[in-house]
Protein backbone atom coordinates (compact mmCIF):
# COMPACT_ATOMS: atom_id res chain seq x y z
CA UNK A 1 0.00 0.00 0.00
CA UNK A 2 1.37 3.42 -0.98
CA UNK A 3 1.40 6.46 1.26
CA UNK A 4 -1.59 7.95 -0.59
CA UNK A 5 -3.51 4.67 -0.17
CA UNK A 6 -2.78 4.75 3.55
CA UNK A 7 -4.16 8.31 3.71
CA UNK A 8 -7.32 7.31 1.80
CA UNK A 9 -7.81 4.32 4.08
CA UNK A 10 -7.43 6.51 7.14
CA UNK A 11 -9.86 9.05 5.72
CA UNK A 12 -12.32 6.27 5.04
CA UNK A 13 -12.11 5.17 8.64
CA UNK A 14 -12.80 8.69 9.84
CA UNK A 15 -15.77 9.15 7.50
CA UNK A 16 -17.22 5.77 8.40
CA UNK A 17 -16.82 6.39 12.10
CA UNK A 18 -18.38 9.83 11.82
CA UNK A 19 -21.35 8.50 9.85
CA UNK A 20 -21.85 5.72 12.40
CA UNK A 21 -21.77 8.13 15.32
CA UNK A 22 -23.82 10.94 13.82
CA UNK A 23 -26.56 8.96 12.10
CA UNK A 24 -27.68 6.39 14.66
CA UNK A 25 -31.31 6.46 13.45
CA UNK A 26 -30.63 5.79 9.81
CA UNK A 27 -28.41 2.70 10.05
CA UNK A 28 -29.40 -0.80 10.92
CA UNK A 29 -27.61 -3.27 13.14
CA UNK A 30 -26.03 -5.04 10.16
CA UNK A 31 -24.58 -1.81 8.85
CA UNK A 32 -23.13 -0.94 12.26
CA UNK A 33 -21.55 -4.37 12.53
CA UNK A 34 -20.10 -4.04 9.04
CA UNK A 35 -18.55 -0.71 9.92
CA UNK A 36 -17.01 -2.13 13.09
CA UNK A 37 -15.52 -5.05 11.14
CA UNK A 38 -14.11 -2.60 8.59
CA UNK A 39 -12.57 -0.51 11.34
CA UNK A 40 -10.88 -3.53 12.91
CA UNK A 41 -9.59 -4.89 9.59
CA UNK A 42 -8.22 -1.57 8.45
CA UNK A 43 -6.61 -0.99 11.82
CA UNK A 44 -4.85 -4.34 11.62
CA UNK A 45 -3.86 -3.67 8.03
CA UNK A 46 -2.22 -0.40 8.95
CA UNK A 47 -0.48 -1.93 11.97
CA UNK A 48 0.90 -4.80 9.88
CA UNK A 49 1.95 -2.36 7.19
CA UNK A 50 3.80 -0.19 9.70
CA UNK A 51 5.50 -3.21 11.27
CA UNK A 52 6.53 -4.40 7.81
CA UNK A 53 8.02 -1.01 7.07
CA UNK A 54 9.96 -1.04 10.35
CA UNK A 55 11.26 -4.55 9.64
CA UNK A 56 12.31 -3.47 6.16
CA UNK A 57 14.16 -0.46 7.57
CA UNK A 58 15.96 -2.69 10.09
CA UNK A 59 16.94 -5.14 7.32
CA UNK A 60 18.28 -2.30 5.16
CA UNK A 61 20.20 -0.94 8.16
CA UNK A 62 21.78 -4.36 8.81
CA UNK A 63 22.82 -4.68 5.18
CA UNK A 64 24.34 -1.21 5.35
CA UNK A 65 26.33 -2.14 8.48
CA UNK A 66 27.69 -5.27 6.82
CA UNK A 67 28.54 -3.41 3.64
CA UNK A 68 30.39 -0.68 5.54
CA UNK A 69 32.22 -3.32 7.58
CA UNK A 70 33.36 -5.14 4.46
CA UNK A 71 34.76 -1.93 3.02
CA UNK A 72 36.57 -1.01 6.24
CA UNK A 73 38.07 -4.48 6.69
CA UNK A 74 39.82 -4.25 3.33
CA UNK A 75 42.24 -1.66 4.71
CA UNK A 76 42.79 -3.30 8.12
CA UNK A 77 46.42 -4.31 8.60
CA UNK A 78 46.58 -5.56 12.21
CA UNK A 79 44.30 -7.86 14.27
CA UNK A 80 43.46 -5.10 16.76
CA UNK A 81 41.96 -3.02 13.96
CA UNK A 82 39.85 -5.95 12.77
CA UNK A 83 38.66 -6.62 16.33
CA UNK A 84 37.60 -2.99 16.82
CA UNK A 85 35.67 -2.92 13.54
CA UNK A 86 34.03 -6.26 14.39
CA UNK A 87 32.67 -5.29 17.81
CA UNK A 88 31.55 -1.88 16.56
CA UNK A 89 29.58 -3.41 13.69
CA UNK A 90 28.20 -6.21 15.88
CA UNK A 91 27.06 -3.63 18.41
CA UNK A 92 25.11 -1.85 15.67
CA UNK A 93 23.51 -5.11 14.56
CA UNK A 94 22.48 -5.78 18.16
CA UNK A 95 21.07 -2.29 18.75
CA UNK A 96 17.49 -3.60 18.85
CA UNK A 97 18.36 -6.24 21.48
CA UNK A 98 18.13 -5.00 25.10
CA UNK A 99 21.22 -5.59 27.23
CA UNK A 100 23.30 -6.72 24.27
CA UNK A 101 27.05 -7.05 24.56
CA UNK A 102 29.65 -8.47 22.22
CA UNK A 103 33.30 -9.44 22.69
CA UNK A 104 36.07 -10.78 20.48
CA UNK A 105 38.26 -13.36 22.20
CA UNK A 106 41.67 -13.91 20.59
CA UNK A 107 43.77 -17.01 21.13
CA UNK A 108 46.75 -16.87 23.50
CA UNK A 109 49.29 -19.39 24.73
CA UNK A 110 47.18 -20.09 27.80
CA UNK A 111 43.71 -19.90 26.27
CA UNK A 112 41.91 -16.73 25.23
CA UNK A 113 42.03 -13.02 25.96
CA UNK A 114 39.25 -10.46 25.46
CA UNK A 115 40.70 -8.43 22.59
CA UNK A 116 37.84 -5.94 22.28
CA UNK A 117 34.29 -5.51 23.49
CA UNK A 118 31.19 -3.37 23.03
CA UNK A 119 27.99 -2.95 24.98
CA UNK A 120 26.98 -2.00 28.49
CA UNK A 121 29.67 -2.61 31.11
CA UNK A 122 32.23 -4.09 28.73
CA UNK A 123 35.03 -1.53 28.95
CA UNK A 124 36.62 -3.20 31.98
CA UNK A 125 36.81 -6.67 30.43
CA UNK A 126 39.18 -5.85 27.57
CA UNK A 127 42.48 -7.59 28.15
CA UNK A 128 41.10 -10.09 30.66
CA UNK A 129 42.36 -13.66 30.29
CA UNK A 130 40.11 -16.69 29.79
CA UNK A 131 42.20 -19.74 30.77
CA UNK A 132 41.66 -22.90 28.75
CA UNK A 133 41.39 -24.83 31.99
CA UNK A 134 38.23 -22.91 32.89
CA UNK A 135 36.36 -24.11 29.78
CA UNK A 136 35.00 -27.64 29.30
CA UNK A 137 37.07 -29.65 26.77
CA UNK A 138 33.92 -30.49 24.81
CA UNK A 139 33.14 -26.79 24.38
CA UNK A 140 36.66 -26.06 23.14
CA UNK A 141 36.50 -28.97 20.71
CA UNK A 142 33.23 -27.75 19.23
CA UNK A 143 34.49 -24.19 18.89
CA UNK A 144 37.77 -25.14 17.25
CA UNK A 145 35.81 -27.33 14.84
CA UNK A 146 33.88 -24.21 13.75
CA UNK A 147 30.55 -24.95 15.45
CA UNK A 148 28.41 -22.12 16.83
CA UNK A 149 27.65 -22.97 20.44
CA UNK A 150 24.82 -21.74 22.65
CA UNK A 151 25.90 -21.65 26.30
CA UNK A 152 23.20 -21.30 28.92
CA UNK A 153 25.46 -19.92 31.65
CA UNK A 154 29.08 -18.80 31.39
CA UNK A 155 29.38 -17.41 34.89
CA UNK A 156 31.60 -20.28 36.08
CA UNK A 157 33.84 -20.77 33.06
CA UNK A 158 34.39 -17.13 32.17
CA UNK A 159 34.21 -15.27 35.48
CA UNK A 160 37.84 -14.15 35.11
CA UNK A 161 37.00 -12.41 31.86
CA UNK A 162 34.22 -10.29 33.24
CA UNK A 163 31.60 -12.57 31.69
CA UNK A 164 30.07 -13.63 35.01
CA UNK A 165 26.40 -13.35 34.06
CA UNK A 166 23.85 -16.12 34.37
CA UNK A 167 22.34 -15.52 30.95
CA UNK A 168 22.76 -17.28 27.60
CA UNK A 169 25.73 -16.59 25.35
CA UNK A 170 26.19 -17.36 21.70
CA UNK A 171 29.79 -18.31 20.93
CA UNK A 172 30.64 -17.94 17.24
CA UNK A 173 34.10 -19.27 16.31
CA UNK A 174 36.20 -17.16 13.96
CA UNK A 175 37.69 -19.73 11.63
CA UNK A 176 39.08 -19.76 8.11
CA UNK A 177 39.96 -23.12 6.61
CA UNK A 178 41.97 -24.99 9.23
CA UNK A 179 42.96 -21.79 11.03
CA UNK A 180 41.19 -21.05 14.32
CA UNK A 181 41.33 -17.28 14.89
CA UNK A 182 39.24 -16.66 18.00
CA UNK A 183 35.64 -16.40 19.16
CA UNK A 184 32.88 -13.82 18.77
CA UNK A 185 30.89 -13.88 22.04
CA UNK A 186 27.37 -12.41 21.91
CA UNK A 187 24.75 -12.08 24.63
CA UNK A 188 21.51 -10.20 25.27
CA UNK A 189 18.76 -10.14 27.87
CA UNK A 190 16.52 -12.23 25.64
CA UNK A 191 16.81 -14.56 22.69
CA UNK A 192 18.47 -13.13 19.59
CA UNK A 193 16.02 -12.54 16.73
CA UNK A 194 16.68 -14.91 13.82
CA UNK A 195 17.40 -12.07 11.40
CA UNK A 196 19.99 -10.58 13.81
CA UNK A 197 21.61 -14.00 14.22
CA UNK A 198 21.85 -14.37 10.44
CA UNK A 199 23.47 -10.94 10.18
CA UNK A 200 25.98 -11.91 12.87
CA UNK A 201 26.79 -15.05 10.91
CA UNK A 202 27.59 -12.90 7.88
CA UNK A 203 29.71 -10.63 10.09
CA UNK A 204 31.55 -13.67 11.46
CA UNK A 205 32.48 -14.75 7.93
CA UNK A 206 33.76 -11.28 7.03
CA UNK A 207 35.81 -10.96 10.20
CA UNK A 208 37.28 -14.46 9.86
CA UNK A 209 38.42 -13.71 6.31
CA UNK A 210 39.93 -10.39 7.40
CA UNK A 211 41.84 -11.94 10.32
CA UNK A 212 43.14 -14.71 8.08
CA UNK A 213 44.26 -12.14 5.51
CA UNK A 214 46.05 -10.05 8.14
CA UNK A 215 47.77 -13.14 9.54
CA UNK A 216 48.86 -14.29 6.09
CA UNK A 217 50.23 -10.86 5.24
CA UNK A 218 52.20 -10.83 8.50
CA UNK A 219 53.59 -14.28 7.77
CA UNK A 220 54.62 -13.34 4.24
CA UNK A 221 56.24 -10.16 5.52
CA UNK A 222 58.09 -12.17 8.16
CA UNK A 223 59.33 -14.60 5.54
CA UNK A 224 60.33 -11.80 3.18
CA UNK A 225 62.39 -10.03 5.85
CA UNK A 226 63.86 -12.91 7.83
CA UNK A 227 66.26 -15.71 7.08
CA UNK A 228 64.24 -18.95 6.92
CA UNK A 229 67.01 -21.07 8.48
CA UNK A 230 67.94 -18.97 11.52
CA UNK A 231 65.00 -16.58 11.89
CA UNK A 232 67.43 -13.64 11.90
CA UNK A 233 66.91 -10.48 9.85
CA UNK A 234 67.82 -11.00 6.22
CA UNK A 235 69.76 -8.69 3.91
CA UNK A 236 66.71 -6.59 2.99
CA UNK A 237 65.65 -6.00 6.60
CA UNK A 238 69.24 -5.32 7.69
CA UNK A 239 69.60 -2.65 5.04
CA UNK A 240 66.28 -1.09 6.04
CA UNK A 241 67.17 -1.06 9.74
CA UNK A 242 70.65 0.29 9.04
CA UNK A 243 69.23 3.09 6.90
CA UNK A 244 66.88 4.11 9.70
CA UNK A 245 69.66 3.83 12.29
CA UNK A 246 71.95 6.10 10.27
CA UNK A 247 69.16 8.67 9.97
CA UNK A 248 68.65 8.65 13.73
CA UNK A 249 72.41 8.84 14.25
CA UNK A 250 72.65 12.06 12.24
CA UNK A 251 70.06 13.63 14.54
CA UNK A 252 71.44 12.32 17.83
CA UNK A 253 75.13 12.61 17.05
CA UNK A 254 75.79 9.13 18.43
CA UNK A 255 77.40 6.61 16.06
CA UNK A 256 75.97 3.39 14.70
CA UNK A 257 78.13 0.30 14.82
CA UNK A 258 78.08 -2.41 12.16
CA UNK A 259 79.75 -5.67 13.15
CA UNK A 260 80.25 -8.06 10.25
CA UNK A 261 81.52 -11.56 10.94
CA UNK A 262 82.07 -14.89 9.27
CA UNK A 263 83.00 -18.32 10.57
CA UNK A 264 86.46 -19.71 9.99
CA UNK A 265 86.38 -23.34 8.88
CA UNK A 266 82.68 -23.38 7.98
CA UNK A 267 83.35 -24.62 4.44
CA UNK A 268 85.20 -27.61 5.87
CA UNK A 269 82.21 -28.40 8.09
CA UNK A 270 79.98 -28.60 5.02
CA UNK A 271 82.51 -30.58 3.02
CA UNK A 272 83.30 -33.12 5.74
CA UNK A 273 80.08 -33.41 7.72
CA UNK A 274 77.47 -32.36 5.15
CA UNK A 275 75.18 -29.40 4.69
CA UNK A 276 72.71 -30.63 7.31
CA UNK A 277 75.43 -30.37 9.95
CA UNK A 278 76.33 -26.94 8.59
CA UNK A 279 72.72 -25.80 8.91
CA UNK A 280 72.54 -27.06 12.50
CA UNK A 281 75.75 -25.18 13.31
CA UNK A 282 74.37 -21.94 11.81
CA UNK A 283 71.26 -22.21 14.00
CA UNK A 284 73.40 -22.54 17.12
CA UNK A 285 75.54 -19.59 16.03
CA UNK A 286 72.41 -17.49 15.52
CA UNK A 287 71.21 -18.31 19.05
CA UNK A 288 74.60 -17.43 20.52
CA UNK A 289 74.67 -14.12 18.67
CA UNK A 290 71.27 -13.22 20.07
CA UNK A 291 72.72 -13.71 23.52
CA UNK A 292 75.65 -11.37 22.83
CA UNK A 293 73.70 -8.21 21.98
CA UNK A 294 71.53 -5.66 23.69
CA UNK A 295 67.74 -5.78 23.37
CA UNK A 296 67.69 -2.91 20.88
CA UNK A 297 70.41 -4.33 18.63
CA UNK A 298 69.60 -6.14 15.37
CA UNK A 299 71.21 -9.46 14.42
CA UNK A 300 71.00 -10.63 10.83
CA UNK A 301 72.39 -13.11 8.35
CA UNK A 302 73.67 -11.88 5.00
CA UNK A 303 73.95 -15.41 3.64
CA UNK A 304 76.24 -18.41 3.96
CA UNK A 305 78.25 -17.99 7.15
CA UNK A 306 78.20 -14.17 7.18
CA UNK A 307 76.32 -12.40 9.96
CA UNK A 308 75.79 -8.72 10.84
CA UNK A 309 75.03 -6.95 14.09
CA UNK A 310 73.67 -3.39 14.02
CA UNK A 311 74.22 -1.51 17.28
CA UNK A 312 72.71 1.97 17.66
CA UNK A 313 73.26 4.83 20.08
CA UNK A 314 76.86 3.93 20.91
CA UNK A 315 78.82 6.21 23.21
CA UNK A 316 82.13 5.27 21.63
CA UNK A 317 84.01 2.52 19.81
CA UNK A 318 84.41 0.72 23.12
CA UNK A 319 80.68 -0.09 23.27
CA UNK A 320 80.96 -1.90 19.94
CA UNK A 321 84.12 -3.64 21.14
CA UNK A 322 82.27 -5.02 24.17
CA UNK A 323 79.79 -6.69 21.81
CA UNK A 324 82.63 -7.97 19.60
CA UNK A 325 84.41 -9.47 22.61
CA UNK A 326 81.25 -11.33 23.57
CA UNK A 327 80.79 -12.62 20.02
CA UNK A 328 84.37 -13.84 19.74
CA UNK A 329 84.22 -15.55 23.12
CA UNK A 330 80.85 -17.18 22.39
CA UNK A 331 81.88 -18.50 18.99
CA UNK A 332 85.31 -19.67 20.14
CA UNK A 333 83.46 -22.37 22.06
CA UNK A 334 82.90 -25.58 20.13
CA UNK A 335 79.39 -26.17 18.78
CA UNK A 336 77.78 -29.55 19.51
CA UNK A 337 76.20 -30.96 16.35
CA UNK A 338 74.98 -34.49 16.84
CA UNK A 339 77.82 -36.37 18.51
CA UNK A 340 80.45 -34.02 17.14
CA UNK A 341 82.01 -30.87 18.57
CA UNK A 342 82.61 -28.45 15.70
CA UNK A 343 84.89 -25.43 16.00
CA UNK A 344 84.31 -22.39 13.76
CA UNK A 345 85.77 -19.30 15.49
CA UNK A 346 84.57 -15.97 14.17
CA UNK A 347 86.43 -13.12 12.50
CA UNK A 348 84.64 -9.85 13.27
CA UNK A 349 85.01 -6.48 11.57
CA UNK A 350 83.68 -3.34 13.28
CA UNK A 351 82.81 -0.08 11.51
CA UNK A 352 81.36 3.03 13.13
CA UNK A 353 79.35 5.65 11.30
CA UNK A 354 80.85 9.10 11.19
CA UNK A 355 79.35 12.50 10.48
CA UNK A 356 77.76 12.66 7.06
CA UNK A 357 77.65 8.94 6.28
CA UNK A 358 74.28 8.03 4.80
CA UNK A 359 74.84 4.89 2.75
CA UNK A 360 74.38 1.64 4.69
CA UNK A 361 76.37 -0.22 2.05
CA UNK A 362 79.36 2.04 2.72
CA UNK A 363 79.27 1.19 6.43
CA UNK A 364 79.05 -2.53 5.64
CA UNK A 365 81.98 -2.26 3.23
CA UNK A 366 84.05 -0.67 6.00
CA UNK A 367 83.10 -3.51 8.36
CA UNK A 368 83.89 -6.07 5.66
CA UNK A 369 87.37 -4.60 5.17
CA UNK A 370 88.02 -4.77 8.91
CA UNK A 371 86.67 -8.33 9.04
CA UNK A 372 89.16 -9.55 6.44
CA UNK A 373 91.96 -7.90 8.38
CA UNK A 374 90.90 -9.93 11.42
CA UNK A 375 90.52 -13.05 9.28
CA UNK A 376 94.13 -12.85 8.13
CA UNK A 377 95.13 -13.38 11.75
CA UNK A 378 93.49 -16.81 11.63
CA UNK A 379 90.09 -16.20 13.22
CA UNK A 380 88.89 -15.79 16.76
CA UNK A 381 89.57 -12.04 16.70
CA UNK A 382 88.08 -8.73 15.66
CA UNK A 383 89.26 -5.52 14.03
CA UNK A 384 88.00 -1.95 14.27
CA UNK A 385 88.04 -0.13 10.97
CA UNK A 386 90.57 2.71 11.03
CA UNK A 387 92.21 1.64 14.31
CA UNK A 388 95.57 -0.04 15.02
CA UNK A 389 95.39 -3.83 15.09
CA UNK A 390 95.23 -5.56 18.47
CA UNK A 391 94.48 -8.99 19.82
CA UNK A 392 91.07 -9.52 21.41
CA UNK A 393 90.41 -10.79 24.87
CA UNK A 394 89.67 -14.53 25.00
CA UNK A 395 86.87 -13.94 27.53
CA UNK A 396 83.75 -11.82 27.75
CA UNK A 397 84.57 -8.51 29.38
CA UNK A 398 82.28 -7.69 32.30
CA UNK A 399 82.26 -3.92 31.95
CA UNK A 400 83.39 -0.99 29.84
CA UNK A 401 85.68 0.17 32.67
CA UNK A 402 87.68 -3.08 32.44
CA UNK A 403 87.88 -2.63 28.69
CA UNK A 404 89.31 0.87 29.11
CA UNK A 405 92.24 -0.41 31.15
CA UNK A 406 93.15 -3.13 28.67
CA UNK A 407 92.80 -1.40 25.31
CA UNK A 408 94.97 1.25 23.66
CA UNK A 409 93.35 4.56 22.95
CA UNK A 410 91.06 4.23 19.94
CA UNK A 411 89.32 6.71 17.67
CA UNK A 412 85.75 7.43 18.66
Amino acid sequence: MTKSENVLAGSGLIVAAAWWLMEPTTRGGAEAAAILVMLVLLSRLLANRNEGLRALRRAVAREHVLSELGTALITATVPAEVHRLAVTAAGELLAECPGARVSVLETTDGGFAVADSAGAGTAAVVGRQVPVASAPPELLARLTAGEVVEVADMSEQYADAGEAHARPYTLMPLRNGDRFLGVLSVSADGELPSEVFQALQALRTQVSLALASVALTAELTERALHDPLTGLANRALLRERLTVALSRSRRSGRPVGALLLDLNGFKQVNDVHGHAAGDDLLKVVADRLRGCVRTEDVVGRLGGDEFVIIAEDLRSARDAMVIADRVVAALNEAVPVGRRQLSTPASVGIALSHAGIKDPDELLRMADTAMYTAKRRGGGSYELHGAPSYEPSPVVLPAVATLDRRRPKLPV
